[in-house]
């Protein structure tokens, strides 16, 4: 009866112990990251081809906002990576005839007919995000919808040499060059 009882107490430990590793070994957690980047549109004087811009600064330092966490994590300690959301927003110009902010009726998005999204490393790029732009109305904000797969996500985005590409494709030709704030927000699933 003794050996059992020591028996049974022994088991319970060790059950205990591994259990308590392996929940150790499986800690994961969720981080939000963004990354805010602007650039210019130049002027376009063309609607049949498209105008690409490059090497845009990635400016988010994805190793520091990993590391920062409660768990201190590693970059490679990233299980996934996805992202959210990204949004483009114009530079306001000036106050209108009532004080608010305005944008130019000749330089805005309702001047576009897609924007593409797109992120190279190491001489490799995909497709990040794009919309289509119907209204031709005066736009100032543009929220693109996310088409990179997650799983390739990750090897972009932990590449320290990382920028943004755009293409546009204009319907309507433009007179001034036009500033663009790029803010994109991405999920990162670390585990250790």
């Amino acid at each position: 009866m003794k050996n059992t009882a020591i028996n049974i107490l022994l088991f319970s430990i060790v059950t205990t112990c591994i259990s308590c590793s392996k929940i150790s070994e499986n800690i994961e957690q969720d981080i939000i990251v963004n990354d805010t980047a602007f650039f210019d549109i130049p002027v376009i004087n063309s609607i049949t081809t498209t105008t690409p811009i490059s090497g845009i600064p990635f400016t988010l330092n994805l190793e520091e906002e990993v590391k920062s966490g409660l768990n201190k994590y590693t970059i490679d300690q990233i299980k996934s990576t996805k992202l959210r959301s990204m949004n483009l927003s114009l530079a306001f110009i000036g106050k209108d005839t009532s004080g608010k902010d305005s944008l130019d009726t000749k330089n805005n998005f309702g001047n576009l007919e897609s924007v593409k999204f797109r992120i190279a490393a190491n001489s490799s790029l995909a497709n990040l995000a794009n919309t289509t732009i119907t209204s031709s109305g005066t736009i100032g904000a543009l929220a693109l919808t996310p088409v990179i797969v997650p799983d390739s996500l990750r090897t972009f985005i932990t590449n320290p040499t990382k920028t943004y590409h755009v293409i546009i494709k204009a319907k309507a030709i433009t007179t001034l060059p036009m500033r663009v704030r790029a803010t994109s927000t991405y999920t990162i699933t670390l585990a250790k």
